[in-house]
């Protein structure tokens, strides 16, 4: 069983905004009851780590009010997931913020790599490929998404910087079409993908599935040359490398948006961008020698519906829920074991804190998530190391924001881990620091609280081998009382000294003074 009947997924893209609702059913499938798009445009003029300028950022909040309405009116929670636009944008934080003000809806930013494996989990909900080995292509306003995956495992995984709208923006502005800037962008994108040409081709894979609009589109110029009906379903259509070409060609030989914009079987409000997706395509069929590509019309927002049931089936698994979920599992594995030389002492440290967490919950009033938090930041506080003992917690909270292996994680939840790993020894956080200045009042007291208890545990386990078994905890009026419980007749001084070491930082964030024993 699901707690709620009704769940609507939002995909902020750089091109268009998608929403679709479903009834969750009790077996935990759905079904889809509304679907909604608008071409919002939110990376139009958008350059790497600029601002997104105010039209679009007006359009924009301006189509999730709209969303929400509709949303409400049938009763569903809201996800809302963002990607490439706004994981480049400087005032990404001021259009997350104006969102849930003025639209009441939050938004996680996610990386390229977490895009992948969502559409990926989307296109395993409306074709029959589960045991199949797959290469997903999903070619979008601001990336292009590209992986293999088999039995629902991702085998490789790579976000390009390509897309139909920046390479528009960087390339192909002139109208009409400049030869010259075309051979430019097509050596762009020629030598962004080919020193992954070789890794793909080695993984074999018996299937090739395409998603978004530019592989949609392409299709439709493709069913309109051989004089198909454009009422029939997309999903699951398949065309051939020659097919690709014909449209290409059409394409291509059409050098003005405007003659672009009359192709058969074609939205003519991409007349504009199709250019830098069709030759994105044309290079990855070329390079991987790919004799055809197989339509999936359900991607990321459908993948976000199949992720969100997870986590509700999860949450609602009492005995399961006391660990990282299996996605975030393997990632938050995956990271330790690459970087951490002791992942016994991590393991235990993790215990401890998840311990101390579960105790004092009546007072920090976090939950399950903010759990799930605390253990990844408890496993992988230690990774810096890996580049150098001194500062060592700056770089874990580095490698742990920036690694490409946290799958399953928004880039918020990424921030929160990081930041907690970062705050495990030495200064507590403080306003001055510019990482924790980004991050909302909300979740500075996250950081805070569970930084907190991560400090004590790693104090806990200061002799690195797990002599101190449990810790109990007691909170009396003003004071946190914590027992530390040893194995034998350990000599604990050593840990009630570290303890004492991290007071200050665990008093700032609860208000308790603590009492070790």
């Amino acid at each position: 069983m699901v707690r709620e009947n009704t769940l609507a997924a939002i995909d902020l893209g750089t091109n268009s905004f998608h929403m679709i609702i479903v009834r969750v059913r009790e077996n935990g499938t759905f079904e889809a009851i509304a679907r909604e798009k608008e071409n919002v445009r939110l990376g139009s003029g958008l350059e790497e780590g600029g601002e997104i300028d105010p039209p679009a950022f007006k359009r924009a909040i301006d189509c999730l009010k709209r969303f929400k309405l509709l949303a409400d009116n049938s009763k569903a929670e809201i996800r809302a997931v963002a990607t490439s636009a706004l994981r480049e944008a400087s005032n990404r934080s001021e259009f997350q913020a104006a969102a849930w003000k003025e639209a009441g809806i939050k938004i996680d930013v996610i990386s390229g790599y977490e895009e992948a494996r969502l559409i990926y989990f989307g296109i395993l909900q409306g074709l029959p490929v589960f045991d199949k080995k797959i290469l997903l292509i999903d070619i979008g306003g601001g990336s292009t998404e590209v992986l293999v995956g088999y039995r629902g495992d991702i085998l490789f995984s790579k976000s390009f910087k390509l897309g139909a709208i920046r390479l528009t923006e960087k390339f192909l502005k002139s109208d009409p079409l400049d030869s010259s800037q075309i051979r430019k962008c097509k050596l762009y994108v020629e030598e962004t993908i080919l020193p992954f040409r070789k890794i793909i081709r080695d993984l074999r894979p018996e299937m090739i599935i395409g998603s978004s609009g530019t592989i949609q589109a392409t299709a439709g110029i493709i069913r309109a040359m051989d004089g198909e009906a454009e009422e029939i379903p997309l999903n699951h259509y398949t065309f051939t490398s020659a097919e690709f070409r014909r449209a290409r060609n059409l394409v291509m030989e059409s050098d003005t948006s405007k003659k672009r914009a009359k192709i058969p079987g074609f939205d003519s409000k991409r007349s504009d961008i199709i250019v830098g997706g069709i030759l994105i395509l044309e290079e990855l069929f070329q390079l991987l020698d790919l004799p055809d590509l197989t339509i999936s019309e359900f991607a990321l927002r459908e993948g976000i519906i199949y992720d969100t049931i997870r986590k509700w089936e999860h949450f609602q698994d009492q005995e399961h829920s006391k660990h990282l979920d299996d996605i975030r599992q393997k990632s938050i594995h995956n990271l330790l074991v690459s970087y951490t030389r002791d992942e016994e002492y991590a393991r235990h440290v993790a215990k401890l804190s998840l311990d101390i967490f579960d105790q004092l919950q009546p007072v920090h009033k976090l939950g399950k998530e903010e759990r799930e938090y605390l253990e990844a930041s408890s496993l992988l506080h230690e990774v810096g190391l890996f580049i150098s003992h001194s500062a060592y917690h700056k770089h874990s909270y580095y490698l742990i924001r920036n690694s490409e292996a946290m799958l399953g994680f928004t880039w918020g939840e990424i921030e929160l881990i990081a930041l907690t790993a970062r705050y495990h020894r030495k200064s507590a956080p403080k306003s001055k620091h510019r990482e924790f200045q980004r991050i909302g009042g909300r979740e500075q007291d996250i950081v805070q609280k569970l930084s907190g208890i991560l400090r004590i545990a790693s104090a806990c386990n200061r002799n690195r081998q797990g002599l101190i078994e449990t810790v109990k905890c007691q909170v009396r009026k003003n004071q946190a009382i914590f027992s530390l419980a040893t194995k034998q007749n350990y000599d604990k001084s050593l840990e009630l000294w570290a303890c004492e070491e991290q007071a200050d930082a665990f008093e700032s964030a609860y208000g308790f003074v603590p009492i070790f024993q």
